[in-house]
């Protein structure tokens, strides 16, 4: 061990453990170089070990060992590059008689070979025989806890062990014994707690890069290694022999334990904790069934990835139910500071606390137990200069801050989650305090003492329970609850910033929204005012009446009246197949007397007023002199799109009524129908009066009219679609993007999609995280609301064409025309729109 100056609490984390020049005896080491195997240092006992007695530096260990070890070797060393960790190599001949199993990796370009007997081959098969039973029952375990117990009681029972423990890290690194199976002569040290300095941090990494780790005999000899001039000292980090530092050899000691061996928890990289084995006498495992422990280890820790994993996602999906059940209603609020307020009691629930409290606008509303009035304005401080935009907790407040001291029996620890995109507004969650009392493996207090290495730290000598009681702390805030309240923090902040946008943009907007209403309205009238003087202006025909002609007139009015309420209730167009329904209803006296056929076809604001008059005309006409003027008359009004031309036809067909006959002048009538579409939409229009009757053929381009593809909504009341068996495998399998920048909208539209199966969905509000989002993983289908506040979902929808994945427009919009040309042919849901609908068009487009 390394000596040091200056001795305090953190020497032990300095020494050099990982480069302590020597191994254990019971097996042997050689490292060579990478490319012709010349040897650069080996143990001491190498030569007599492994019974070649012309092992030295420098020589070559092809010649030593032979072409065929050296070949496994070669293969060994690819694996072990790859997986980062040694490879074993079991049962090498090395010789006449001399089996060995091997463990090999490369560190800073050096190969690094360790040999140790092989074990009786009758022992690693009944390790690999009892393996598939031990993963089974892992497997079957979904308690954590009882996991543990399961665990331990497995690996006694292989592995013959006095002791083995499940060793569990907390923040702090100390850690706690969780699970234990024992000899029952032996204490017991289930439920102890250990410091962190009895496994200093250098000693933590190494356990976490090395996966297990064993001490055959804690009064073993080092034995030193030989290597050659000017080389450094080996770094040992992955090293199966690696000498142990003396200071651990005497804390086992004075535990009583003479061989341990420990095998590493990793979790998400990180050392999570570890699974410890004590014996009360020598014990060498060989590397065979060393290699089954270190399988059985990792497939464990992969079990509590799952177990920890499951109890996230049930945490997760319990807040996002609870957060929607009380942002339901938030849409419609015009007062959210209120509403928040109104709703603290609801939000409790979330995060296991004895108090909650929000600062919202300058003013404390709490529910339960919460911080005095005296320490209120104490704690906004706090949440300014410690969380501002991120959430903070502590579970010992007083240790920093004691101004709390005479609180802290029922504020000992707080949760802090910011609720504002600005640091401004808070969430505080409080936890009484909790008197406990922690039993420790002995006095927790390192002491120094002068000794053989000089002066260093010393472990203790007794591990008799030392018994601690904590006052002043809360129950520790656990990751679920930091995750929980990232949730409501997410949520908040977002009903929050939209929130008070709206108040600056409504204050800001609302002069301009007035003068380009007054700018409309009178642009409007205007029209309207242009439009009837020139209906008044036509010349009365000498052969009508004042009271025809006003009957024409009031005719002409109206239906020029109906399209401008048709265009103002639907945004600035309408179906034709309504302004049909609406013109031709009076007339139609036998339910053969009208037919209509065509496609959903949406008029823009022009065209619909152009068409209009038109068809006013037209029914008017056919009502007075054509085929709906008899009961055999028949008109039928067909329209359609001209793939050649790409103009859209209607084509008007009477038949059935009187003879006709061409006009002898041009009426109002044939005027407009000449002039009108062709001038204000730059169509076409055409006559024929044929035997059977009238036949009008209009065109107007593809501008004008949008072929509606729009599920519409059937209303708030949103009955299940039945689904085949196939169909519910697609959605339970399907990767679902929703793009929705409405927060509600998108928690109520997951939580439905999910009713129908799917399970993996990916919510995003803007076209950057969307973007991000099918970077990281291309989905199945999505579903885009096409207007995103300031921006639109164009650049994603061509992102997912490129890819050619299908998906869905959704928009609050009455009609298509804010939709590209390139996307016509995209499907769209207009809000508010049916889940059942929009699972049946996901269905409908999503790959079978």
């Amino acid at each position: 061990m390394a000596e040091f100056g200056q001795v305090d609490l953190t020497s032990c984390d300095r020494e050099p453990i990982h480069i302590p020049g020597s191994i254990q005896p019971h097996g042997c080491l050689v490292t060579c170089t990478v490319n012709d195997f010349t040897v650069l240092r080996h143990s001491a006992n190498a030569a007599s070990m492994l019974g070649f007695d012309a092992l030295a530096v420098g020589i070559n260990l092809v010649e030593l060992l032979g072409a065929d070890v050296i070949h496994d070797i070669r293969n060994g060393l690819t694996l072990s590059v790859t997986q980062r960790r040694p490879v074993f190599l079991l049962n090498q001949e090395l010789g006449p008689e001399r089996l060995f199993d091997m463990a090999v990796h490369i560190v800073n370009g050096e190969v690094v070979l360790e040999c140790e007997p092989a074990s009786a081959t009758h022992r690693a098969t009944k390790f690999l025989t009892q393996l598939h039973g031990m993963m089974d029952r892992v497997r079957k375990t979904s308690d954590i806890t009882r996991l543990f117990d399961v665990v331990t009681m497995l690996l006694r029972g292989l592995l013959e062990y006095d002791r083995v423990m499940v060793y569990r890290f907390a923040d702090d690194w100390s850690g706690k014994v969780v699970s234990e199976a024992r000899a029952l002569s032996l204490e017991s040290f289930l439920g102890q707690h250990f410091p962190s300095a009895d496994i200093p941090a250098q000693a933590r990494e190494l356990y976490r890069r090395s996966p297990i780790r064993m001490i055959g005999d804690v009064g073993y000899k080092p034995v030193p290694i030989v290597q050659g001039e000017g080389l450094a000292p080996l770094d040992m980090s992955l090293g199966q022999l690696r000498s142990v530092s003396p200071i651990h050899c005497e804390y086992l000691t004075n535990m009583g334990v003479r061989a341990s061996m420990s095998i590493s928890i990793v979790i998400d990289g990180a050392l999570w904790g570890m699974i410890a084995c004590h014996h009360y006498a020598p014990r060498v495992l060989p590397i065979a069934e060393r290699a089954v422990v270190q399988m059985f280890a990792e497939f464990f820790a992969l079990q509590i990835i799952v177990i920890l994993k499951t109890t996230r996602l049930q945490v997760a999906e319990r807040t996002h139910g609870l957060i929607e059940s009380v942002l339901r209603n938030a849409a419609s609020v015009s007062d959210m500071p209120a509403y928040l307020r109104s709703q603290i009691g609801r939000l409790a629930p979330l995060i296991q606390s004895d108090g909650i409290a929000i600062w919202i606008d300058g003013e404390w509303t709490s529910h339960g137990i919460s911080a005095p009035i005296d320490v209120q304005q104490k704690f906004v401080e706090l949440a300014l200069e410690k969380a501002g935009t991120q959430i903070w907790q502590s579970d010992h407040l007083v240790r920093d801050h004691p101004w709390i001291a005479a609180h802290t029996a029922h504020v000992a620890g707080v949760l802090i989650i910011p609720i504002s995109p600005q640091p401004e507004n808070y969430v505080f969650l409080f936890r009484r305090e909790i008197v406990q009392t922690i039993n420790w493996g002995g006095d927790p207090n390192k002491t120094y003492e002068h000794g053989p290495h000089g002066p260093r730290l010393t472990p203790r000598q007794s591990f008799a329970i030392w018994k601690e009681q904590v006052h002043e702390r809360c129950l520790p805030w656990s990751s679920f609850d930091i995750e929980a309240a990232g949730q409501l923090r997410s949520a908040l902040i977002e009903v929050m910033g939209v929130y008070h946008q709206q108040q600056l943009s409504e204050r800001a907007d609302a002069d301009l929204r007035q003068r380009m209403l007054n700018e409309e309205l009178n642009h409007r009238v205007k029209n309207i005012l242009a439009v009837v003087q020139s209906l008044i202006g036509r010349p009365v025909a000498p052969d009508r009446s004042i009271d025809e002609y006003v009957e024409v007139l009031r005719g002409r009015i109206k239906a020029l009246a109906s399209a401008h309420d048709q265009v103002a209730r639907t945004d600035g167009g309408g179906l034709l197949r309504t302004l049909l329904e609406a013109e031709l209803e009076p007339y139609r006296h036998q339910p053969i007397a009208v037919s209509l056929d065509g496609p959903n076809l949406w008029l823009s604001g022009p065209a619909l007023s152009v068409a209009a008059l038109t068809l006013h005309e037209l029914a008017t006409n056919a009502a007075k002199y054509g085929a709906l003027s008899l009961p055999s008359g028949h008109l039928n009004v067909t329209w359609h799109l001209d793939e050649e031309k790409g103009d859209w036809v209607l084509e008007w067909t009477e038949a059935g009524g009187p003879a006709v006959t061409p006009p002898k002048g041009n009426g109002f009538g044939s005027i407009l129908l000449e002039r009108a579409i062709p001038h204000e939409l730059g169509g076409t229009s055409s006559r024929e009066f044929r035997p059977e009757g009238l036949f009008i053929r209009l065109t107007f381009p593809v501008r004008h009219a949008v072929l509606v593809s729009e599920i519409q909504s059937e209303g708030p009341e949103d009955v299940a679609v039945a689904v085949t068996t196939a169909q519910s495998d697609r959605l339970h399998a399907a990767y679902v993007l929703l793009v929705e920048d409405q927060l509600l909208i998108a928690m109520e539209t997951e939580q439905a999609l999910s009713a129908y199966g799917v399970r993996h969905i990916r919510t995003v509000s803007s076209v950057y995280e969307a973007v991000q989002a099918i970077r990281e993983r291309c989905p199945d289908v999505a579903l885009l609301d096409f207007n995103l506040g300031k921006e639109s979902s164009q650049e994603v929808a061509t992102l997912l064409r490129k890819k050619n994945i299908p998906f869905v427009f959704a928009t609050g919009y009455a009609d298509r025309t804010m939709i590209p040309a390139e996307f016509q042919d995209v499907p769209v849901l207009r809000k508010p729109y049916a889940i059942k609908n929009a699972v049946q068009e996901l269905l409908r487009i999503m790959p079978s």
